[in-house]
């Protein structure tokens, strides 16, 4: 048994070299330097379900149309500043939930329209970044949405 205890003395010897996979790790510091970060899994205010999506976060750019881009990163992530743009004027879209019935995200989009502030323009944006959160498949062009 003795022998066996060193056998496993070179084991633990062996293991240092790893180490030099682990000097590799400072290889992912480029991408935590580029402008999109990955963001922890959360609830993001005003919606009360957890993402379906990935969360990153990347600068957005006001457009002269009052939206900002991009709603997302390049992995498809939604970009937790652009939903923080549109949190306030779209809030009834964002906070829809994860299972809504048809007709649902269309009168939550009228609500935002008539009583959050949100532009036809703001309001497409809103709901593709809600789409992308909740995992919705909805067909319907949310630029068509048609509000009474």
């Amino acid at each position: 048994m003795a022998v066996a205890c060193s056998s496993e003395s070179p084991s633990a010897t062996a293991s240092p070299s790893p180490t030099p996979t682990t000097q590799a790790s400072p290889s992912a510091t480029p991408v935590a330097s580029s402008d999109e970060t990955p963001v922890a899994q959360q609830v993001l205010p005003p919606a009360s379900d957890p993402p379906a999506a990935n969360l990153c976060t990347k600068p957005v750019t006001t457009t002269s149309d009052g939206n900002v881009t991009p709603l997302f990163c390049k992995s498809g992530a939604v970009n937790v500043q652009a939903w923080t743009f549109y949190s306030s004027i779209s809030a009834s879209i964002l906070g829809l939930g994860l299972n809504p019935s048809n007709g649902q995200p269309q009168s939550a989009m009228c609500d935002d329209i008539a009583h959050n502030g949100a532009t036809r323009t703001q309001e497409a944006n809103g709901y593709r970044l809600a789409a992308a959160y909740y995992g919705w498949a909805f067909t319907f062009d949310p630029t068509k949405v048609t509000c009474q």
